[in-house]
């Protein structure tokens, strides 16, 4: 670990300091690498909360520039020229901490070019290599660069606080405001000094983190397209829905004297109402409400404690669509388009997640929020892809159970389902068809196991009685034993390095570690599939981009992309993405893809 004793912070206010940055950024340095951040803040009149840190309502107040030792801040609207004439000649590398932010901001509000094939980002480097760990910039340089790394940001806090500014008002030549922001440009250099040589060609980590960074600048373009809305649909569901969660609160208020809203008042309902008995509780002992509990009361309860799970059940949903999705279509859109938030490493497997809006937790096979999507304009229609089964689809290439691996190649050649090809086996009925309610048994089994739950879960998520899903467990590990054995394996090995090294982890097929919290080996096998998974998905995107189709991009979610086509090349895109999207090389399971379009709105494909 580094101090910052010998640091400079400079202000760009006058030709002789401009000509200064200019010929300190005309210098060789170290790794040739400078680090570049800004500072934004809402315009005058703007609301701090929302629009400070968005690129389309807010404003760029400050540019910074440094290095392990010198870091300059340059006020934006009076010098950005300086920046322009700067940073336009430079050729080396650039190092970010979090590209995501700054590549929007100059990409919707200045001339730059970020130089993509020079860029870094400290951030993805530490998520990659420190995937269960926190990545913000003065966390990071707290513990690897200097302790007091975040000292000036708890000043410059309090100077807030004792003014009332907020980052658009605050003043622009504010010593600890600038300071602060030069200060970022050093810390980023140093952290990428000590990073870079596990991520640079040759490093342990180069492979995962070359695929971070391509997937980023796609998902960035993404961003920048945005995703045109169906505003009237969208204000007609909100208005609907609201009036069915209304409808909700008010038959049960009637019926029960209670607030379908309030935990407690539920609570005392189901059990001394209707006698139903709750078996989810709160760390402090209280009776919960689980979704899980209200599933379990739908398929175990009396008919009105079935009604009343249900009906909770459906307000929930109507509630989250309206304001989690709906309102926000109406509130967040600029001009009829959305912006959302791609956060590329959402989760420690490398699953990407979406903000603003939260598409991530759409609900999958639903068309209710999807149909808001609509193509970019009238000559433009909408395909999708999604990947087939491919979290079951690893598990079966990674267990190298011989029936399993039979199974998937026969479903792929009759064009059947692997899920139906395999009740067909358990069952003994080769008459099984896929809309077989059975095949929901097979579903819960494959999929408990990937995401560790036990038997009472798989049933609860199938939605059938615990034994009848225990009988089916069993019977699927006398037909596919590869799949136990597998699980064990990876456990196993867990358990080995944790003893060896300290953590308990696995590495998927780029070289990526992703270690499992308070040593829970059984998460590992889960792990070892979704980081899979989610690098597979990446490396399609990737490809998709190489294919020329990085501006068609709309949005990704779960497994499935969604792009705009023109309507007369609308065909031959679709079957560029089912190539780009259907992996096989070196998987002894096909990672198959389809594509669903043209269609008018996202949700016309269900």
């Amino acid at each position: 670990m580094a101090d910052l004793s010998n640091i400079e912070v400079k202000l760009v206010d006058s030709l002789e300091e401009a000509d200064a940055f200019l010929r300190w950024l005309g210098q060789r340095r170290p790794n040739d690498a400078v680090a570049v951040d800004i500072e934004t803040g809402e315009l005058s009149g703007g609301d701090y909360r929302r629009d400070a840190l968005n690129a389309w309502k807010g404003q760029i107040r400050l540019v910074q520039v440094g290095d392990a030792q010198t870091g300059w801040a340059i006020p934006w609207d009076s010098w950005k020229g300086v920046f322009y004439q700067g940073m336009n000649k430079y050729d080396g590398k650039v190092i970010f901490h979090n590209i995501a932010f700054e590549a929007l901001w100059f990409e919707t509000q200045s001339e730059w070019e970020l130089p993509w094939h020079n860029a870094h980002d400290t951030m993805i480097m530490s998520q990659v290599i420190h995937p269960d760990e926190p990545a913000k910039l003065k966390v990071l340089a707290s513990k690897y660069v200097d302790a007091s790394a975040a000292m000036m940001q708890d000043g410059l806090d309090q100077a807030k606080r004792e003014n009332g500014w907020t980052w658009g008002t605050i003043p622009v030549r504010f010593e600890p405001y600038w300071a602060y922001g030069a200060l970022d440009t050093i810390l980023t250099v140093r952290l990428f000094e000590h990073f870079w040589p596990l991520v640079q060609p040759g490093g342990i980590f180069h492979a995962p983190y070359e695929l971070e960074m391509n997937t980023r600048r796609v998902a960035t373009q993404m961003e920048l397209n945005g995703a045109r809305v169906d505003l009237d649909y969208s204000q007609k569901k909100y208005d609907e829905l609201i009036q069915y969660t209304e409808q909700a609160k008010e038959w049960t208020k009637k019926t029960y004297g209670a607030s379908i809203t309030s935990g407690p008042q539920m609570a005392k309902t189901f059990q001394e109402t209707l006698g139903a008995e709750i078996t989810s509780f709160t760390p402090t002992g209280r009776a919960s409400l689980t979704a899980d509990q209200l599933k379990l009361f739908t398929i175990e309860g009396s008919e009105p404690v079935r009604q009343l799970a249900g009906l909770m059940l459906e307000q929930r949903k109507a509630d989250k669509l309206a304001g989690t999705y709906f309102l926000n279509f109406l509130e967040d859109h600029q001009d009829g388009r959305l912006h959302p938030s791609i956060m590329t490493m959402g989760a420690r497997t490398g699953r990407m997640s979406i903000r603003n809006p939260a598409l991530q937790t759409l609900p999958k096979g639903s068309d209710t929020v999807r149909r808001a999507f609509l193509p970019k304009d009238d000559d433009h229609m909408i395909i999708t892809s999604d990947l087939d089964q491919v979290e079951f689809r690893m598990f079966a290439d990674l267990s190298q159970d011989p029936n399993l691996i039979q199974l998937f190649l026969r479903a792929d050649a009759e064009g059947s389902d692997p899920f139906t090809e395999m009740g067909r086996e358990i069952y003994n009925d080769p008459s099984m068809q896929k809309s077989d309610k059975r095949r929901a048994l097979i579903k819960g089994v494959v999929y408990g196991r990937l995401y560790g739950a036990g038997v009472s879960k798989q049933a609860l998520t199938a939605g059938v009685p615990e034994p009848q899903m225990r009988d089916v467990s069993n019977a699927f590990d006398k037909r596919f034993p590869g799949m136990t054995r597998f699980q064990k394996k990876i456990e196993h090995q867990g358990l080995d390095r944790l003893n060896s090294e300290g953590r308990a982890y696995v590495k998927t097929w780029t070289g990526r570690q992703i270690p499992t919290e308070d040593d829970a080996v059984y998460r590992l096998v889960n792990y070892l599939i979704q980081g899979g998974a989610a690098e597979v998905f990446k490396s399609n995107l990737i490809k998709l981009d190489q294919a020329g189709l990085t501006d068609n991009l709309i949005v990704p979610v779960h497994d499935e992309i969604v792009l705009n086509a023109h309507k007369s090349d609308a065909e031959e895109i679709k079957q560029i993405v089912k190539e780009c999207m259907t992996t096989t090389e070196s998987w002894a399971v096909p990672l198959t893809a389809d594509a669903d379009g043209p269609l008018a709105n996202w949700g016309a494909k269900y």
